[in-house]
């Protein structure tokens, strides 16, 4: 059973909640702000008191939705907390503002805004001891409010960018897979159905019973073969991970695809020296089958030379044959499949009509 991922638990609370939150908590510092300026004045409070009471502490019930407004309000209220705070500056509402206005966008002018409305409602002359300590406190703490929500919203971009990045990734790797399905499904079906094609022509021609059921029976077996294959590649599309499935076809599979590709009455020679082992087996595997595909279907050719050999550098693979319609063979998407399988690798293909008559197929793989 697969863990569910769950996003954290902050992020998992719904906006109301927090939009409550920031409503009590705008309402708990207007009462205490009023309240400040009601016990600090001896005489009675002034309009202005309460106003700059007011305009510091509401405004943070609404700071999520507007925080260049909020920011603004706060800070102009900001200036009349002079009389009435100790130290002179507002150390909350407006740092909870800055905060907010800096986890949305940047907000360096706003940080030296806020420095300068808190540095002038405790700078006194002469600067005493104690009036540096004031000031200090004061640009430590709005300071730390944007530096914590500059980092936010940078971690904001970063998780969303990674985000981004990561479908494209996924997308592009889903685009991958489609076009390596779509390889080996047009290798598989479209050799299975050369040689059945050419295999039916010549069952139609043939006079002994004899050799029209050896053709038949290459017929269906290059038919089960193409099925089985095909149900391989098919297989990888489920998504049970259980699924059984049939291993691809390397090497040792050669000689049986020769063997039905000489049923189709081409007669082929093949030589292997040295082993190959991994991935790279299919690849041999698909660039002889598409070589073999396409001397049946448009080479008109009697002999084909399968030519596989590990060197020092590399492992050669080389199909020629002598067909009269070299110059004319055409470059589908068998061949196009066939470079990008070899480009993988970091290899060489080359395909082309030989100086006098056939084609050839080459691939030069790095090991």
């Amino acid at each position: 059973m697969r863990e569910e991922i769950r996003p954290p638990l902050l992020s998992r609370m719904p906006n109301w909640t927090w939009v409550t939150i920031d409503i009590v908590v705008a309402v708990f510092f207007a009462a205490a702000f009023v309240g400040l300026a009601t016990s600090r004045n001896t005489s009675a409070p002034e309009t202005i008191d309460y106003a700059a009471a007011l305009a510091t502490s509401l405004p943070i019930a609404v700071r999520r939705f507007w925080p260049r407004a909020v920011f603004a309000i706060v800070l102009i209220g900001g200036l009349g907390m002079r009389a009435f705070l100790i130290p002179h500056a507002d150390p909350l509402c407006l740092p909870l503002a800055l905060y907010t206005l800096a986890a949305r966008r940047n907000a360096l002018l706003a940080l030296l805004a806020a420095v300068a409305v808190g540095g002038q409602g405790v700078v006194e002359l002469p600067l005493t001891a104690n009036v540096r300590d004031q000031l200090g406190l004061v640009v430590a703490i709005l300071v730390a409010s944007w530096a914590v929500g500059t980092a936010v919203r940078q971690r904001r971009l970063y998780t969303e960018r990674l985000a981004v990045h990561a479908e494209d990734r996924a997308r592009a790797e889903a685009v991958e897979e489609r076009l390596r399905i779509a390889r080996e499904l047009h290798d598989v079906i479209g050799h299975s159905l050369g040689t059945i094609a050419v295999q039916a022509g010549v069952a139609g021609h043939l006079g002994k019973t004899q050799d029209m059921s050896r053709t038949l029976a290459s017929i269906e077996e290059t038919s089960r073969s193409a099925l089985r294959e095909t149900r391989r590649l098919l297989g990888v599309l489920r998504e049970d991970d259980e699924t059984e499935l049939t291993p691809a076809p390397g090497l040792a599979d050669l000689e049986t695809l020769v063997e039905r590709t000489r049923a189709a009455g081409l007669e082929v020679g093949l030589a292997i020296n040295g082993k190959v082992e991994g991935e790279m087996e299919l690849t041999v595997y698909r660039i002889v089958q598409e070589a073999l595909t396409n001397v049946l279907k448009h080479a008109e050719a009697r002999h084909v030379r399968v030519w596989i050999e590990r060197q020092e550098g590399g492992l050669i693979v080389e199909v020629t044959d002598d067909g009269t319609r070299g110059q004319a063979r055409p470059y589908g998407h068998g061949l196009t499949g066939l470079r990008e399988r070899v480009h993988i690798f970091g290899g060489e293909f080359e395909a082309g009509a030989r100086p006098l008559r056939g084609f050839r197929v080459m691939a030069r793989l790095p090991l």
